[in-house]
């Protein structure tokens, strides 16, 4: 699954040559010493979160760590990983962004500093991820947080399946709200608003915005202004805070609001949601919603329950990512059918 994911993100899609060129990391066919079962574990390894680190050694052994932990730890459990598949040589080929096998320097390039920053929001690029800049990214993927009163979410990295699309050619940016001011859903949505219009003036080609429970919600209001985004990705979307109840009727009373003040326009919308999520509320009533949106937008498509993934942050997992990321990519770019994953 995950091997022919990367052949059809890097393969299939317009610009993934520029992408391959300018990130030698992302090119499974260069590394040496691998068979096929290692090809595949290292498209796996293209899709997992930093700190990462994959090892190779002699014959066809290999290794790799990532996720969680320190940087110490994966390169140790990469290293050790590959000696257990009985190899006496194992060096690290590559680790988080760059390839490093055989002393080669680093290379990609550094994420400026944030590009808005206000006492209440910042727009930070992701300095774990690969930077094009606007006239040489297929886009951009903006990506907002949840919001939880007791937890500050600023900094983290955003959920695997979007490393898919940074793969492919996008520039990552995180919508990061401070907790103190972030309770009001609809004054948030203001700030995003004024981001995308901020990135689209900025020469971007193609923005996507998309987020987990209340920042899905909030990519789900920019539906409402034309033209704000050419692709809403929302997961697990969810409305509470001092902005909005707790009610999940009321929540599903806000969502029908959103529905009907959708403008027809050639956005496109992916609408994830999981089994045993306590935040959504009748799943059924929800999808049935989303689904008045065809004939209003360019795409609509509808990830709903999938097997083995439950809860609030199903979409959080690299089996999610294993699963759906090449689908969304493909998707976003118009490249699948609007309706099938």
């Amino acid at each position: 699954m995950i091997f022919r994911w990367i052949t059809l993100v890097l393969a299939g899609l317009g610009g993934m040559v520029h992408a391959l060129q300018a990130q030698p990391v992302l090119d499974v066919r260069a590394v040496p010493r691998l068979e096929e079962g290692g090809r595949t574990a290292y498209a796996g390894f293209l899709i997992t979160n930093l700190p990462r680190a994959f090892a190779i050694g002699s014959p066809s052994a290999f290794g790799w760590n990532g996720g969680t932990g320190t940087p110490e730890q994966v390169r140790e459990k990469a290293l050790a990983g590959c000696a257990a598949r009985g190899a006496q040589d194992c060096a690290l080929y590559a680790v988080d962004l760059d390839v490093v096998w055989q002393g080669r320097a680093p290379q990609h390039a550094a994420a400026p500093p944030a590009l808005v920053k206000t006492w209440n929001y910042t727009i930070e690029p992701d300095q774990r991820y690969f930077w094009h800049g606007p006239a040489q990214a297929a886009g951009v993927y903006v990506w907002a947080h949840g919001y939880n009163s007791m937890d500050d979410p600023r900094g983290r990295q955003p959920q695997p399946h979007v490393r898919a699309f940074n793969n492919a050619g996008f520039d990552v940016v995180r919508f990061d709200r401070d907790p103190v001011a972030d309770g009001n859903r609809t004054r948030a949505a203001g700030w995003l608003a004024d981001t995308l219009t901020d990135l689209r003036q900025r020469g971007y080609k193609r923005i996507v915005v998309g987020g987990q429970s209340r920042g899905a919600w909030n990519s789900l209001q920019m539906l409402q202004t034309a033209g704000l985004a050419d692709a809403v990705i929302a997961v697990s979307a969810a409305a509470h805070g001092s902005g909005g109840s707790t009610n999940l009727s009321a929540q599903y009373d806000d969502l029908r609001q959103i529905v009907s003040d959708t403008p027809s326009a050639p956005t496109r919308l992916a609408f994830v949601q999981f089994e045993a999520d306590p935040f959504a509320g009748d799943l059924d009533r929800r999808r049935a919603l989303i689904e008045r949106l065809r004939p209003r937008l360019g795409g609509v498509l509808i990830i709903d329950r999938p097997d083995g993934l439950r809860g609030h942050f199903g979409g959080q997992t690299v089996l999610f990512a294993d699963k759906y990321a090449a689908c969304l990519v493909h998707f976003v770019m118009d490249k699948t059918p609007a309706d099938h994953c």
